[in-house]
C-alpha cells in the first residue's frame, strides 16, 4: 500500500527545483524563480528565505533595470537576486585517466581554488593512483584550513580504460564502485562519490557554461586510444547522462577501411582513435616527405596530433594533405551521425588538444565535407587537462546538493 510523498521528500523536490534552477538560470528573482517553476510567491518566498538562513543561497543585490523605451526607472522596488552562495560549502573532485591523474579543490561556483596532477603510465598502480588523490586532497585541505565537514565530498571519475586497474567492476548491467569508494573512504576524507568519467567531464562542461549549455543536447566526444561518447540531455537526473562508447566505436565511417581485431573495418575504433590516426600517418612519415611533420614530433611518430597535421599541411608537407583530408571525412561522417542520432545541438571536443586555429581548421574541414549546420554545432570543452578533475566535483555537486534539495542525509521528517 502506498502511502503517498513524505514532507521530507516534497521539501527536498521543492528545494532541488528551485536550486538547479538558479544555477542554471544564473542569478535570479524571486518572481521569475515563481514564474519558472509554476510555483505561487509565496511558497517560493518561503523556501529560499528558509535556504538563505541556511546559507545555500545569498541575496546578491537588485536586478538591472532595462528598458529600451524609457531612461526613466521603473516605480517601486526593483527585483532582488538570488543566487548560490559560493563559499556555502567547498568541494573536492579527482579524474582517473590513462594519461594523467588530477585532483582539485573548488567553490560552489567551480571557481578552482587549487589543484595537482600526476602523469600516469602502464606503469603507475593502483596504490600509487589512491595514495595521490588522498594525499592531494587532505593538502588541498589543509591549505585552505578546511574542516571534513566544510566540503561537501570527494567525487572521483573514471575513464573506461582505467575501470580493471582501479578494481572497478560490472554488477547487474552497472559499474560498481565499491570497492573503490572503500579505498578512499580514509578518516580525514569526507564522503566519496565515484562515477564514469565520460559523462562527468559532459556535465562539468555544461556546469561551466552556466546560463549556455545546460538546455541543449549534447554529444561530449572524448578522444583518446578509444573514442567515448556520452549523451548528455537537458534534464539534470543522473540518468539522462549516457555513454555510447562501445556501440560508437563499432560504427562505420569508411566502408571497406582499416581493420582492427575485435571492430569491423572501417569502424571509429579503426580509423580515429589517436593511435589509428598515427598508423595512417606512418605510412607517408619520414624525413624526407614529412620535413615539417618529422621535425616538430622529433621523429617520434607517437607524438603526431591532429594540430601538429594541420601545421604540417599549412608548411607544405604535401603528404600529410591527402592523410588530413581523409582523416577529417572520416571525422565529418561520424559527426553528422552523432547529430543525426541524438538530435545534438551542440559537438564538444575533448582532449582533442587543438589551439583556436587548429579548432578553426577542424570545422572548415567538417564544413567543407557536411556542411556549414554540423560545423556550427562544434565546440571545445571548457573542461579541460589539468582541470579535469571538475568532472568529480560535479559529480559530488549533483548528487549531494542538488539531488538531495542542499538536505543533509542525517535529516529526518519533523
Amino acid at each position: 500500500m502506498l502511502n503517498g510523498i513524505s514532507k521530507l521528500d516534497l521539501k527536498r523536490i521543492n528545494r532541488m527545483q528551485v536550486l538547479r534552477t538558479v544555477w542554471e538560470a544564473g542569478p535570479i528573482s524571486r518572481v521569475d524563480l515563481s514564474q519558472k517553476l509554476q510555483i505561487t510567491r509565496a511558497s517560493i518566498t518561503q523556501i529560499s528565505n528558509a535556504m538563505i538562513e541556511e546559507g545555500l543561497l545569498a541575496e546578491i543585490g537588485e536586478a538591472p533595470y532595462q528598458n529600451n523605451q524609457s531612461d526613466k526607472l521603473p516605480k517601486g522596488r526593483r527585483k532582488i537576486l538570488l543566487d548560490i552562495n559560493a563559499n556555502y560549502k567547498f568541494v573536492l573532485g579527482a579524474v582517473i585517466s590513462e594519461q594523467e591523474i588530477t585532483v582539485g579543490l573548488c567553490t560552489m561556483h567551480m571557481d578552482i581554488l587549487d589543484k595537482a596532477s600526476m602523469p600516469c603510465t602502464d606503469h603507475t598502480s593502483r596504490k600509487e593512483i589512491l595514495q595521490f588523490i588522498i594525499s592531494s586532497a587532505e593538502r588541498m585541505m589543509n591549505n585552505s584550513c578546511l574542516k571534513k565537514t566544510d566540503v561537501l565530498g570527494l567525487g572521483v571519475g573514471v575513464m573506461p580504460i582505467m575501470i580493471g586497474r582501479m578494481r572497478v567492476f560490472y554488477k547487474n548491467g552497472m559499474l560498481d564502485f565499491t570497492e573503490l569508494v572503500k579505498a578512499l573512504s580514509v578518516p580525514q576524507m569526507p564522503t566519496v562519490f565515484c562515477g564514469n568519467a565520460v559523462w562527468l567531464l559532459a556535465l562539468a562542461n555544461a556546469d561551466t557554461q552556466r546560463g549556455g549549455m545546460q538546455n541543449t543536447s549534447q554529444v561530449y566526444l572524448h578522444l583518446g586510444n578509444h573514442i567515448h561518447i556520452s549523451v548528455l540531455r537537458p534534464e539534470k537526473f543522473e540518468n539522462d547522462y549516457l555513454t555510447y562508447s562501445y556501440l560508437t566505436e563499432r560504427c562505420i565511417v569508411r566502408p571497406g577501411g582499416r581493420q582492427q581485431d575485435g571492430y569491423p573495418a572501417g569502424s571509429v575504433r579503426a580509423q580515429l582513435s589517436i593511435q589509428a590516426m598515427q598508423a595512417r600517418v606512418a605510412q607517408v612519415y619520414s624525413k624526407e616527405r614529412t620535413p615539417f611533420l618529422y621535425s616538430a614530433t622529433d621523429g617520434y611518430i607517437e607524438r603526431v596530433t591532429l594540430e601538429e597535421l594541420y601545421q604540417a599541411v599549412t608548411a607544405g608537407d604535401k603528404h600529410c594533405e591527402d592523410v588530413v583530408r581523409e582523416i577529417m571525412q572520416d571525422w565529418s561522417v561520424l559527426l553528422h551521425n552523432m547529430v543525426c542520432s541524438f538530435q545534438a545541438q551542440k559537438l564538444v571536443l575533448h582532449h582533442f588538444n587543438l589551439t583556436e586555429r587548429g579548432f578553426m581548421h577542424f570545422k572548415r574541414y567538417v564544413k567543407e565535407f557536411v556542411g556549414d549546420d554540423i560545423a556550427e554545432r562544434i565546440v571545445c570543452s571548457t573542461v579541460e587537462g589539468k582541470t579535469d578533475f571538475l568532472g568529480g566535483c560535479s559529480l559530488v555537486l549533483m548528487k549531494n546538493f542538488y539531488m538531495n534539495g542542499g538536505i543533509s542525509e542525517t535529516e529526518t521528517d519533523e
